[in-house]
């Protein structure tokens, strides 16, 4: 596995990051010498009329906000280790601001593989169409939009619409239910999952991207009816009717609500029935792949030392979406690395014990959030990092991968005394 990474890299660096900056080059050029083209900006300024919810989809130009926003308290157990860096602020005890869930009708426009993008035939980036803080870069992969350089030397990005002509398009209302053709886990439960079943609750035509076989499992044990959503090869479309929500901007994952764990609940409920006779430990470690960009580097260490307290450890993407689940709700104790698995902790009972191991330098309080508003006994152990690893290895420039060790003395005695509670 490792050596098939290390491959995949030197592709990467070899191959197809030089093509796409010769074809990146290329596109500049011939829009150097071409006229017309549209400048491309994010739409920060439209106002769409406010209208209650009423148990259907917003009418055209108007959102609506179908769950309100609401606040709750963190605490940091007296078990927890926390960063000795800025981070820290993070984790002390303070207000989480849950945000609301709003659908918004916007009518006409190209919807792009590349982070959801919806972009008008005007050149506008609606607010809510990519995934976190916008970044030209998300524009990089549209090859209808161009930088042209500009006499001070800067360049600015324009659309050429005529490219789009052929562009099938679509009629109808269509609630989006995806923000990237590449799902993250953990965005795709906290984000989309209670889009999806908002749809499925109104039965509103929800539209997708090519789903992986893990989504198709999800949707079916979230009980969306068969015929409601439509997936589309990752390719440009034009939409009459498309409505989206600032949960696809990634608000949810920083700061989830609690009244997504309705969600959650129908899921559990349904894999409960479909697996009655599943067995799962009632003490696990929760373990990341070797392929995934943060790497323990004793990680067989931890696991044989927490053995004998008998935990068991897993990876969760060699498990069904069923065998996930359970493995969680039905877990006393829980071990994990920090990431997107975390996000299982949906399913878990309230009260469930849970010591998460994470490398000082994340500032990315996601899960921390997400276990406070469930109700776990959440104890966070931070892994010191000196100030070379965090300089040579920032931990969220593209997910750059790097290695740590996790202090097991420690945790074996944090896990022994969490448990004796």
């Amino acid at each position: 596995m490792r050596l098939s990474r290390s491959l995949h890299g030197l592709w990467g660096k070899a191959v197809r990051t030089p093509l796409k900056a010769i074809r990146a080059r290329l596109r500049s050029a011939i829009a150097a010498r071409s006229q017309g083209g549209l400048p491309v900006s994010v739409d920060w300024e439209t106002a769409l009329a406010a209208v209650p919810f009423e148990g259907r989809l917003p009418p055209p130009l108007a959102q609506c906000t179908v769950v309100e926003a609401c606040r709750y308290r963190t605490t940091l157990h007296p078990l927890s280790v926390n960063s000795t860096t800025t981070e820290a602020m993070h984790y002390v005890p303070h207000t989480v601001d849950a945000p609301a869930m709003t659908l918004e009708h916007l009518v006409d426009q190209y919807w792009f593989p590349k982070l959801g993008l919806l972009l008008s035939p005007e050149g506008r980036v609606w607010r809510h169409a990519f995934l976190g803080p916008f970044q030209p870069g998300f524009l990089t992969s549209v090859k209808e939009i161009v930088d042209r350089p500009q006499p001070d030397g800067t360049s600015q990005p324009f659309f050429f619409p005529q490219r789009l002509a052929r562009a099938p398009r679509i009629a109808g209302e269509w609630l989006l239910v995806a923000n990237s053709e590449k799902p993250n886990y953990g965005h795709y439960l906290l984000d989309i999952v209670p889009l999806l079943h908002l749809g499925a609750k109104i039965r509103a035509p929800m539209l997708t991207w090519t789903l992986k076989p893990w989504q198709r499992g999800l949707i079916d044990r979230l009980g969306v009816p068969a015929g409601l959503i439509r997936e589309l090869r990752p390719e440009p479309v034009f939409l009459e009717h498309p409505i989206v929500s600032n949960r696809h901007s990634g608000v949810s994952s920083q700061n989830v609500h609690p009244r997504h764990k309705d969600a959650f609940a129908a899921i559990l409920a349904n894999v409960r029935k479909a697996s009655p006779g599943l067995e799962t430990p009632k003490r696990v470690l929760v373990c990341r792949s070797l392929a995934n960009s943060r790497n323990i580097v004793n990680r067989a260490e931890i696991i044989a030392a927490l053995k004998p307290l008998g935990f068991a450890a897993v990876q969760p993407e060699k498990l069904s979406f069923d065998e996930q689940v359970l493995t969680f709700a039905n877990a006393e104790t829980i071990v994990c690395e920090f990431g997107a698995a975390t996000v299982n902790a949906m399913f878990c009972r309230p009260g469930t014990k849970v010591v998460e191991i994470i490398a000082e330098g994340q500032h990315d309080p996601w899960s921390a959030h997400l276990l406070a508003m469930l109700g776990l006994e959440h104890v966070v152990l931070f892994q010191l990092q000196t100030e070379e690893a965090l300089a040579s290895a920032p931990r969220h420039v593209k997910d750059s991968p790097f290695a740590y060790a996790v202090d097991v003395r420690r945790l074996v005695e944090t896990v022994r005394a969490l448990i004796a509670t």
